[in-house]
């Protein structure tokens, strides 16, 4: 059997294998023009000639986080953001752990490792929404030259900490893949998890996905023309 063979055959069993839907479509689109968008301005941000490329990815930036605090509203329950601070609950453990010092540590477990790093997470997604404002209001005063000098150093204060949050998010993420408690980026971009189960999105929201990729492109559109 060629080896040719052999992979086709095991894209066949993976593309027949069970997997439920998790993440609908806007979300996926979101955290992709939001990668985009900050990688783009990161790279752009010692450059006079892309001086208005940065400027356009830095609103685009803003304007997603207003979408995502929109959707966090009015959006489904899986998307919800006072779900996702729910999550944040299991910092009330800390006293009880500390005051169970050294003996938690024999308790440590696989389970407290992804319940710990889900805590990681929501706190650098939140983190990432918030210094994304910081970073658009402050790169607005330098483009229309509201204020000094100053507010220079402030927007690279904050555009290097949303680096080193973003650093954090990956490496959890790969934490997890490594002890295999996780599937990576792979749900984030498929939408989709594997193993049985009902779907958690239940729709994938066509139509908001449409809106918000006409929204990112129009605007980038004409402000670059």
């Amino acid at each position: 059997m060629t080896h040719h063979t052999m992979n086709r055959m095991t894209r066949a069993v993976e593309a027949a294998a069970p997997s439920r839907r998790i993440v609908e479509l806007p979300m996926r689109l979101f955290h992709t023009f939001m990668a985009i968008s900050f990688v783009g301005a990161y790279m752009t941000a010692e450059s006079e000639r892309f001086r208005l490329l940065h400027v356009s990815l830095g609103y685009t930036l803003f304007g997603l986080v207003i979408f995502r605090l929109v959707w966090g509203m009015l959006g489904p329950r899986q998307s919800r953001l006072s779900v996702a601070w729910r999550k944040l609950d299991v910092i009330k453990e800390w006293k009880a752990d500390l005051q169970n010092f050294p003996e938690v540590l024999l308790q440590w477990n696989a389970q407290t490792l992804r319940k710990w790093t889900t805590v990681v997470l929501t706190i650098a997604a939140f983190s990432t929404f918030l210094i994304s404002v910081f970073i658009a209001l402050s790169g607005y005063a330098i483009y229309n030259e509201i204020t000094g000098d100053w507010m220079s150093e402030v927007h690279e204060f904050f555009g290097n900490f949303l680096l080193m949050a973003v650093m954090l998010h990956i490496a959890v993420i790969l934490l997890l893949v490594v002890s295999k408690k996780s599937q990576g980026l792979r749900p984030m971009w498929s939408g989709r998890r594997a193993g049985v189960g009902p779907d958690v999105a239940k729709s994938n929201h066509l139509w908001v996905a449409f809106l918000l990729s006409a929204a990112v492109c129009s605007f980038l559109f004409f402000q670059l023309t």
